[in-house]
């Protein structure tokens, strides 16, 4: 009796453990690009959790570490940031370290979260209702950003941030947030995703517009022609004739009253073929050129320090580059403050050879890792694919905010493979019966 009562006690406090995690991670993630302060306080309420939950399961539970790989080596990538600043002097350039101190601080605290959910998977599951209601208010969230920021766009005219540092920035997390949330209505709202998800795909573009960012465009764009090519192809024959019926007079729409809305996002897109030719004629004065100057300039200052350096050194190093080597470019001299404008090339600049391994390790674990730990893991795509393209026309790990935000992504979309299916659905495979891959 004694036994069977402190089994049904451990079960209570797994459930309510797991639910927790389930809790915190949606809301940070849900709040992320509405409320900077409730997005970061879930985090770190979830991170003492997790520290705490660690040290029980290593010290009373499993008496060893599992060297899982995801929780590995963001732990490594943001214990080397801090090694790296402990070991440098940055006096000229200060904001740079800061961003990298918190950044490199929120991957080894998130590490721990990545690391309880990946060790109890297996014992965790959520019901159907759960998971719904998480979609439903990543929806609300995604609605209430884009009405907000369309509406300062519409008055101010100006590019718009999305509570992110830069334009840019916002733009690259409300993809792979709006992303996440059509994943989750589409797989959970069985009964309204449909128009659900296509007003998550306009609310998403006309907001990508009032930021102006071409790549973040550009991505979006072959993301919901996939979305909709599938839909009509695969949907239901009713269903086809209404969904393409909406989408056509929304877009007819769009094109007669939106204009004044959407040509500055246009006439950007348009420009990146002459910024190209620009540049080859040597006026590198622009967002592409800025780019490539930048580029080149990561690079020789890595060969001048192959084992990394300062941010002093190396933005010393790339302005003189650029002064001699790419006509003084202005844009590109302005933006060697902040970064290099690709998170492979600004750390190898940085920290050098060991410092770009781990950057690269981890994107290549993002691409591959999860199709080893589950069956049908395509959905980890959302995260891998914008994480890794965006990374190489800016700095998403430079960022203090962006890096926690794809460790929780990463650990939501782990904790939505324990969702078991609706009344009246088929049973998917459980993990027990998918790949277990449990360390390395």
């Amino acid at each position: 009796m004694i036994a069977l009562n402190n089994a049904f006690r451990l079960a209570n406090v797994d459930r309510i453990l797991s639910l927790t995690y389930f809790f915190l991670v949606s809301i940070s993630i849900a709040f992320f690009l509405y409320s900077g302060p409730v997005s970061r306080n879930a985090f770190y309420i979830l991170t003492y959790i997790s520290a705490i939950h660690f040290l029980i399961l290593v010290f009373r539970i499993d008496k060893k570490i599992y060297f899982y790989l995801f929780p590995t080596l963001f732990f490594l990538l943001g214990l080397s940031k801090l090694i790296w600043l402990s070991l440098t002097s940055n006096t000229d350039f200060p904001l740079v370290a800061y961003h990298y101190q918190i950044s490199g601080k929120r991957m080894v605290l998130g590490s721990f979260v990545l690391y309880c959910i990946q060790r109890n998977r297996p014992n965790w599951r959520f019901n159907f209702r759960t998971a719904e209601i998480a979609g439903y208010v990543m929806f609300a969230l995604l609605a209430a950003i884009a009405i907000i920021d369309t509406l300062l766009y519409i008055k101010s005219g100006d590019r718009i941030k999305i509570n992110a540092d830069a334009a840019t920035t916002g733009a690259y997390i409300l993809v792979l947030f709006s992303m996440i949330a059509i994943y989750c209505l589409r797989r959970f709202a069985t009964r309204l995703y449909r128009p659900l998800c296509l007003l998550s795909i306009g609310l998403t573009l006309v907001t990508l517009l009032a930021t102006e960012t071409r790549s973040a465009l550009l991505f979006y764009g072959v993301f919901v022609v996939f979305c909709l090519g599938h839909e009509l192809f695969y949907g239901k024959k009713n269903h086809k004739r209404i969904f393409a019926t909406a989408i056509v007079i929304l877009g007819v729409c769009a094109l007669l009253y939106g204009k004044s809305y959407y040509h500055p996002a246009l006439d950007r897109l348009d420009a990146m073929q002459q910024e190209a030719e620009q540049y080859m004629d040597g006026q590198n004065n622009t967002s592409l050129g800025a780019r490539l100057s930048l580029w080149k300039s990561a690079w020789y200052s890595f060969g001048q320090h192959p084992f990394g350096q300062s941010v002093d050194s190396r933005n010393a190093l790339a302005t003189r580059y650029i002064q001699q080597h790419e006509a003084g470019n202005p844009e590109a001299l302005y933006n060697v403050q902040f970064h290099m404008h690709n998170d492979l090339l600004d750390t190898l600049s940085l920290q050098g050879i060991v410092g770009a391994v781990l950057m690269l390790a981890v994107f290549l674990a993002l691409l591959v890792y999860p199709f080893v730990l589950f069956t049908g893991a395509g959905a980890f795509l959302l995260l891998s694919l914008p994480v890794v393209i965006f990374s190489q026309v800016d700095c998403q790990f430079y960022n203090r905010e962006s890096p926690y935000f794809f460790m929780l992504v990463l650990g939501f979309l782990m904790l939505l493979r324990q969702v078991e299916p609706a009344p009246g659905m088929p049973s998917r495979r459980s993990d027990s019966a998918e790949k277990t891959t449990n360390a390395v």
